[in-house]
């Protein structure tokens, strides 16, 4: 309990400080009332915010393969992404709407190689998912793209895949390269 508490401190006072500096920059360019009601928001949206992301992300952690059923599409990015950066890859969460066919951006040495179109479905994957991912790596400007799922695909969705280049992980592929003892994908 000791150490929760002093974690919970040490957090509160970090925020606190940013809330802090932010209401004295408002202030510069607003009244002082506004300033603190308007930095005060802002920093209490940005704090709920990081502990809402890091709740997901010890929940996504703690999860296997075989939980993955379970997950919503949102955990399952981020048990992916979980996942990519213990391989040793920089992982980059697209924005949740609106993502042009990519849920991450996997890449290395600061360099953008490829994204990652992530299906938790309850039956295999078609060809609209490889579609979203070929597209994806054109509008993101990477070398490869890939989708990555908790079933399998379609055999039409593997056709495409093959004629697009576009890379498919089902469960099994999860299981080897990402829960396994070696290391994630060959970087390019």
């Amino acid at each position: 309990m000791g150490r929760l508490a002093r974690w919970l401190g040490r957090e509160l006072v970090t925020w606190l400080i940013a809330g802090a500096v932010l209401v004295a920059v408002l202030a510069l360019f607003a009244p002082v009332v506004v300033a603190a009601v308007v930095g005060a928001a802002i920093t209490l949206a940005l704090a709920l915010g990081s502990w809402s992301r890091r709740g997901r992300d010890g929940l996504a952690r703690r999860r296997g393969l075989a939980a993955a059923d379970d997950l919503s599409g949102e955990e399952f990015e981020d048990w992916l992404a979980l996942r990519f950066r213990a391989a040793g890859w920089r992982v980059r969460h697209t924005r949740p709407t609106g993502d042009f066919g990519a849920d991450l951006v996997l890449g290395h040495d600061r360099v953008d190689e490829i994204v990652v179109q992530a299906k938790r479905q309850e039956r295999p994957v078609g060809v609209a998912a490889v579609q979203q991912a070929a597209a994806a790596r054109m509008h993101y400007g990477v070398t490869d793209a890939m989708v990555v799922t908790n079933r399998t695909f379609t055999p039409a969705a593997i056709e495409l895949a093959g004629s697009t280049g576009v890379i498919l992980w089902d469960r099994d592929d999860i299981a080897r390269e990402l829960l396994g003892t070696g290391v994630a994908m060959t970087r390019t």
